[in-house]
């Protein structure tokens, strides 16, 4: 995937079914897609669920294209710096740092507003907290944590 890796870890003594992820990678869209395609390919394996799969997809590829193209303005020279972790009772964490200039979210604005309708500014974020059980931003907007809760196993039909 390029980048630097900076450790996995397939569970651990306190807790064997619990996957981390970290990740330090060029702001590109190639490198956004390698590691989208990875946290994917850990969330789908888990022992567990955090419920719609396509929506952790798309808020992560959300989040993930928002560090690259606003935080880091397409410049590969920058890093984006991704920390994943899945687990049982805790559910599904990502952290996603630019090396941007931040912004503040609660500026961005709400792109169901009337006056917004139209514009197309704003509708990543709305998408990510829609989808997401908790969203944070820290470090000046530099960083987004976003959570999934885990949930029940579903009912399969025999």
């Amino acid at each position: 995937m390029g980048g630097t890796e900076e450790g996995r870890a397939q569970g651990s003594a306190g807790n064997p079914r619990r996957t981390t992820l970290q990740r330090s990678l060029p702001a590109t869209p190639e490198s956004a897609d390698a590691i989208l395609t990875e946290i994917m390919e850990a969330v789908e394996s888990a022992p567990f669920s955090c419920g719609d799969v396509d929506e952790i997809r798309l808020a992560l590829r959300e989040a993930l294209n928002n560090a690259v193209k606003h935080g880091s303005k397409l410049d590969a020279s920058k890093t984006i710096h991704v920390a994943c972790r899945l687990d049982p009772s805790e559910g599904f964490w990502v952290s996603i740092r630019d090396e941007g200039k931040g912004f503040d979210p609660n500026r961005v604005p709400d792109p169901t507003a009337p006056e917004n309708l139209e514009r197309f500014s704003g509708r990543g974020l709305f998408m990510i907290r829609e989808l997401m059980d908790k969203v944070e931003h820290h470090d000046g907007g530099r960083e987004i944590r976003m959570t999934r809760r885990p949930r029940p196993a579903e009912d399969t039909p025999a």
